[in-house]
C-alpha cells in the first residue's frame, strides 16, 4: 500500500475505505439537512416579517424580511458549497486518490467556486420567488393603503392606529 491511497487487495484497507466513504456520506447528509433547515427558518422568519409588516403597516419589517432571506440564502449557499466539496471528496475516495481517512478538502479535491453555489437552482428557485413575493406583497399593500379609506375608524394611517 502506498501512503496516498488504499490497497484494495487488502481486506482491512477495503473495510477502512468503506468506513471512510460512510464518514463522508454522513457529513454530506448533515450538510444537506442543515441546508433544508436554513430554508425552513428563512421561510418562517421572512414570512412572519412580511405578514406583520402588512398587518401593522410597519414597512421597515419588510426590509427585515428581505435581509433575512438574503442572509439565509448566503448561509444556504455555503452549506451547498461545502456539500459539493464533500461530494468531490467522496468521488476522489471511490477513485482511490485520497489517503486513508483523509478529510482535508484542500488537497486533491476539485476547486469549486462559491459563486456557482449561490447561482445553483436550489438557491435561485427557492429564494428569488420569496424575494419577489415580498416585493409584490409590499407593492400591493402600499397600493391598497393609499386608497383613501384611511379616514375610517380603526384603520391604520402610516403605521399609527386611529382610535375606534
Amino acid at each position: 500500500m502506498t501512503a496516498a491511497n488504499y490497497d484494495l487487495s487488502n481486506d482491512q484497507d477495503r473495510e477502512d475505505r468503506r468506513k471512510h466513504l460512510e464518514l463522508v456520506s454522513g457529513v454530506i447528509a448533515r450538510l444537506a439537512s442543515a441546508s433544508f433547515t436554513a430554508k425552513g427558518w428563512s421561510l418562517t422568519i421572512a414570512g412572519a416579517a412580511f405578514g406583520v409588516a402588512v398587518i401593522r403597516e410597519n414597512w421597515y419589517l419588510v426590509a427585515l424580511g428581505f435581509i433575512v432571506l438574503i442572509a439565509f440564502a448566503v448561509i444556504d449557499g455555503l452549506y451547498l458549497h461545502n456539500e459539493q466539496k464533500f461530494r468531490d471528496l467522496y468521488d476522489a475516495i471511490t477513485r482511490n486518490e485520497i489517503a486513508p481517512f483523509a478529510m482535508d478538502l484542500s488537497k486533491r479535491v476539485t476547486t469549486r467556486s462559491k459563486n456557482k453555489s449561490y447561482r445553483s437552482w436550489s438557491i435561485i428557485y427557492f429564494y428569488c420567488p420569496l424575494l419577489l413575493a415580498g416585493i409584490l406583497l409590499t407593492v400591493l399593500a402600499l397600493a391598497t393603503d393609499s386608497g383613501g379609506a384611511d379616514d375610517e375608524p380603526g384603520h391604520h394611517h402610516h403605521g399609527v392606529r386611529t382610535p375606534r
